[in-house]
């Protein structure tokens, strides 16, 4: 019998202090709404911890959009075209068609990477002022 209550209040302890701490074992700070406020700093803080997981992925995305966007940029002309564009630039009969350096096919046009690679620095962008707003509530909670 003195066994299952020892039991009891280990269970009973155990619980408690589960409930006084979050997910990384650090003690929720003391907040004046009680339950409320630890509801709050538990949603802050795991969203915080999504967001700071998230962005070292999102870097590395936009660095390989920043490549692609300049692999895509221009075009490097062989010695032949650039040799014919001179001449043709020469004689004056040269026009943009001609031009061996502008990129003539639309699918590779560096538009589309630039495009990806701005909406992708909006989103780090984003999420970087998201995760200082977090904190500062999660700050503010602590008060």
């Amino acid at each position: 019998m003195r066994t299952i209550k020892m039991l009891f209040v280990v269970l009973a302890l155990a619980t408690a202090v589960t409930a006084w701490t979050n997910a990384d074992g650090f003690p929720v700070p003391e907040v004046r709404d009680g339950k409320a406020g630890q509801a709050d700093y538990a949603r802050l803080s795991e969203e915080l911890k999504r967001l700071e997981a998230g962005l070292p992925a999102k870097r590395e995305d936009l660095a390989r959009l920043r490549r692609k966007w300049v692999a895509v940029k221009g075009r490097m002309p062989t010695a032949k075209e650039v040799k014919e564009f001179e001449k043709k630039r020469a004689k004056g009969e040269a026009d943009f068609e001609d031009n061996p350096y502008v990129n003539k096919n639309p699918l590779s046009s560096p538009g589309i990477y630039r495009e990806a690679y701005y909406k992708k620095l909006n989103e780090i962008r984003s999420d970087e002022a998201r995760i200082a707003k977090l904190k500062e509530e999660i700050a503010g909670l602590n008060r």
